[in-house]
């Protein structure tokens, strides 16, 4: 008998989400119940980076500073209810060689373990952001979030050296 297959869920990256998804970002980046297992990190980032809030403008919103020096990266997944969000990536160009991963914040039903764990949306997340990180010009390392000083290299002739 085959096994049976699980079905990959269609993920968009996006960088905005529609206003009536309030709830859901307030759910997944605020009051996310895997929060506490990195509450030191969230913490330093917070001081390091500043404060995330969620932002609105023509009817869409993104988690960012209200300075504008923070970008938002949303994963939504078509295949469920009305765009369920998987997980979001927050980052920043603080310093001109590094695109920083501030915060990333996973759903728990796409966490390891979850029932939509199998698709790694932090790490995909993770990728979309080095994807980013690879057409800014001078960008070499990526920061990765509450890791103090934990890099990946940007470009592929990089990566095979592994973690910096």
């Amino acid at each position: 008998m085959p096994e049976e297959q699980v079905p990959v869920n269609d993920i968009e990256f996006i960088p905005t989400v529609s206003c009536e998804l309030r709830d859901s970002v307030e759910s997944l980046f605020f009051f996310n119940q895997r929060q506490k297992l990195l509450s030191e990190g969230i913490r330093l980032s917070v001081e390091q980076y500043g404060r995330p809030e969620i932002l609105e403008r023509d009817g869409h919103l993104w988690i960012g500073l209200r300075s504008g020096a923070m970008q938002c990266l949303f994963a939504r997944d078509r295949s469920r209810e009305s765009g369920r969000l998987a997980g979001v990536a927050l980052y920043m160009r603080a310093v001109p060689e590094i695109l920083s991963i501030t915060h990333l914040a996973v759903d728990p039903d796409y966490a390891a373990g979850g029932s939509c764990g199998g698709d790694g949306i932090g790490l995909r997340l993770i990728e979309k952001v080095r994807q980013i990180a690879r057409r800014i010009n001078g960008v070499r390392l990526l920061e990765l979030p509450y890791k103090p000083r934990c890099f990946l290299p940007v470009t592929e002739s990089q990566s095979t050296r592994g973690v910096v």
